[in-house]
């Protein structure tokens, strides 16, 4: 319902409102050509990672995961509000 699908995203298949299977977007068809990505509101095609047991009414949410390092000012500060938090003054 909003953003995009991009090759090589995770997948997670939702079924009654429960997470039944969490992968890897594995190829990616729009108009019977491959893609690297697709916009909202434009129909295609999916496959996923190790996963073919698909239901009518499966909810697909597609997500990336991205690591990020702090900075050492974010962790001071998280570290002072940690210990704030605990009542240990610095």
């Amino acid at each position: 319902t909003e953003g995009k699908i991009v090759d090589g995203c995770g997948i997670r298949v939702i079924r009654n409102g429960r997470t039944v299977h969490v992968g890897v977007l594995d190829s990616l068809r729009r108009v019977k050509e491959i893609v690297k990505e697709v916009n909202v509101g434009l129909e295609c095609g999916m496959g996923v990672e190790d996963y073919d047991r698909w239901q009518e009414g499966d909810i697909l949410e597609a997500f990336n995961i991205v690591q990020k390092k702090r900075t050492l000012e974010e962790a001071s500060a998280s570290m002072a509000a940690a210990l704030e938090g605990v009542g240990v003054e610095l």
